[in-house]
C-alpha cells in the first residue's frame, strides 16, 4: 500500500471515529458541533475611528450590550471603552440585554460585572436590563432584576420620544407576557419603538434564531410599528435587513466572542468584541458596532416608516 493510500486511509478512519463519537454525544452535542464548524465569520475587515455622533437634535445617547457576565480582562476592555465613549459624548442610557451574571445569575456576582466596570457611567447614566437564561438559573431571576433596579422581568420605559420595552424572552409562550406587550404597544404614541430581548427572533450565529420569540413577538412588533430589536445571547453583532420594517440587531459580543454566520435576512455580521451604540434623533436612529478600541465597523440610520409603506419582508 502507498504511503498516499495509507494517508487516506488512515484520514477516513478518524472521521469515522469523530462521526461515532457525536453520535454517542447525541443530536445536541453534534448541532453543536456543525455550528462550531459552519460559523466561519470573524472579525470585520474594514473599521473606522469613533467619532462623535452629530450632536443637533441628539435626543437620547444609548450603549447597548449583550452577555457581560463573565468578568475579567475582556470585560474591562469593554468597559474602558464604553468610558472613553462616555468621556467624548455623554452616555444618557446603558443597556444590558441578558446573561449578566454567569453561570447561575446570582446577583452578588454583579459588582464585578456591571458596577464596578461602569461605574463612572452609572453615575449618571440609567441603567436599563433585562434577563438571560443564565441569570434565571438557580431561582436568581428576579432577585437579579431587583438588584439591577428594574421593576421586573418586563417593563416599558417612555423617554421622550422614545418607547423603550424590556421582555422576559425566556419564557417567550407566556400569555400574559403576550397581551401586555400589545396592549403596551397599542397604546404606545411615541414615534419610535425600541424593544429588547435576549433570544434573537433572527440570527445566523452559533445560538441561531429562537423561533418561539420569533412566533411569539415579531408579529406585534411588525403590527405596532417597532423600529428596532436588539438582542444578546449569540456572542457576535448582527444586523438584518429590515424585516416587515423592523431592524433586528444582536449584539453580544461585550466579553466573550463565537465566529458567527449569515442568512438571507443578513445585512452585516462579524465577531467582535464589541458593543453597539445609538443615537436617536426626531427623524432618524443611528446605530453603530463599536470595539474596545472605538473602531467602528457598521454603521446603519434607521428612519421612520412612511403612512401606508408596505412591509420589506
Amino acid at each position: 500500500m502507498t504511503p498516499r493510500r495509507r494517508g487516506r486511509r488512515a484520514a477516513l478512519a478518524a472521521l469515522a471515529v469523530v462521526a461515532l463519537v457525536l453520535g454517542a454525544l447525541g443530536i445536541t452535542y453534534r448541532d453543536q458541533a456543525v455550528r462550531y464548524a459552519t460559523h466561519l465569520k470573524g472579525s470585520p475587515t474594514e473599521t473606522t475611528a469613533w467619532r462623535p455622533l452629530p450632536a443637533d437634535g441628539l435626543e437620547l445617547h444609548l450603549v447597548l450590550m449583550g452577555d457581560v457576565g463573565d468578568s475579567g480582562a475582556r470585560l474591562d476592555a469593554t468597559a474602558a471603552a464604553v468610558t472613553r465613549l462616555d468621556r467624548a459624548q455623554r452616555l444618557d442610557d446603558l443597556v444590558l440585554l441578558g446573561d449578566n451574571v454567569y453561570p447561575e445569575g446570582d446577583p452578588a456576582g454583579l459588582p464585578d460585572t456591571v458596577f464596578r466596570p461602569f461605574a463612572s457611567v452609572l453615575d449618571h447614566a440609567t441603567l436599563d436590563a433585562i434577563l438571560g437564561n443564565h441569570d434565571i438559573k438557580d431561582g436568581h431571576g428576579d432577585a437579579q432584576a431587583e438588584a439591577l433596579g428594574m421593576p421586573g422581568r418586563r417593563w416599558a420605559r417612555h423617554v421622550g420620544d422614545v418607547l423603550l420595552v424590556g421582555l422576559d424572552s425566556n419564557h417567550p409562550d407566556d400569555p400574559e407576557q403576550r397581551a401586555w406587550l400589545e396592549d403596551t404597544l397599542a397604546a404606545a404614541t411615541e414615534p419610535w419603538r425600541i424593544v429588547l430581548l435576549h433570544h434573537p427572533p433572527y440570527s445566523a450565529g452559533y445560538q441561531g434564531s429562537d423561533l418561539e420569540a420569533r412566533a411569539a413577538f415579531a408579529p406585534l412588533f411588525a403590527r405596532y410599528g417597532v423600529s428596532l430589536v436588539v438582542s444578546g445571547h449569540d456572542h457576535d453583532y448582527q444586523r438584518s435587513t429590515p424585516i416587515d420594517g423592523v431592524t433586528y440587531v444582536v449584539t453580544g459580543g461585550a466579553a466573550g466572542t463565537r465566529r458567527t454566520g449569515e442568512d438571507d435576512f443578513t445585512a452585516v455580521s462579524f465577531s467582535w468584541h464589541h458593543v453597539t451604540e445609538l443615537g436617536v434623533y426626531p427623524d432618524r436612529l443611528v446605530l453603530r458596532a463599536v470595539n474596545q478600541d472605538l473602531r467602528v465597523a457598521d454603521e446603519a440610520v434607521i428612519r421612520l416608516p412612511q403612512a401606508g409603506a408596505a412591509g420589506d419582508r
